[in-house]
C-alpha cells in the first residue's frame, strides 16, 4: 500500500476555485485501477487549506495515477491556484516527506 497525504496551502481567496477545479479529477482518480481511496476536505482552522488523503494498491499503481491525462491537466491548476503543498508519502515502512513553496520557488511545467 502506498499512502499519501497533502496539505494543499491555496494562494489567498482560492480555495472554493481550487475545489471545484479538483472535482473531473477526483472522479477520474477514484475509478483508477489501484486506487483504494482518495479523499479530500477543507482544514478547520485554516480556510485556505485543503487537506488531501489518498491510497493506492501500490507505488506502481501510484504511478500509474501520476502519468494519466487527468492529472497530467490538474497540474495547471494546481501551479495557479495552490501556493505550498506539503506532502507525506508511506510505502511500507518507508516514509517521504517534502515542502513545496510554490511562491518562492515557482515551479517549471509538470513533468511526470
Amino acid at each position: 500500500m502506498k499512502f499519501i497525504t497533502g496539505w494543499l496551502s491555496c494562494r489567498q481567496g482560492m480555495r472554493d476555485e481550487f475545489l471545484a477545479a479538483m472535482e473531473p479529477h477526483v472522479a477520474s482518480t477514484r475509478a483508477e485501477p489501484g486506487c483504494v481511496f482518495f479523499e479530500y476536505h477543507r482544514h478547520k482552522d485554516d480556510e485556505d487549506v485543503v487537506v488531501l488523503i489518498e491510497c493506492f494498491s501500490d507505488a506502481e499503481a501510484h504511478e500509474f495515477h501520476r502519468r494519466t491525462p487527468h492529472m497530467i491537466a490538474m497540474q495547471a491548476d494546481v501551479r495557479r491556484l495552490l501556493a505550498k503543498l506539503s506532502v507525506i508519502e508511506t510505502v511500507s515502512e518507508e516514509v517521504i516527506l517534502y515542502d513545496l513553496d510554490f511562491i518562492a520557488n515557482p515551479p517549471s511545467p509538470y513533468r511526470p
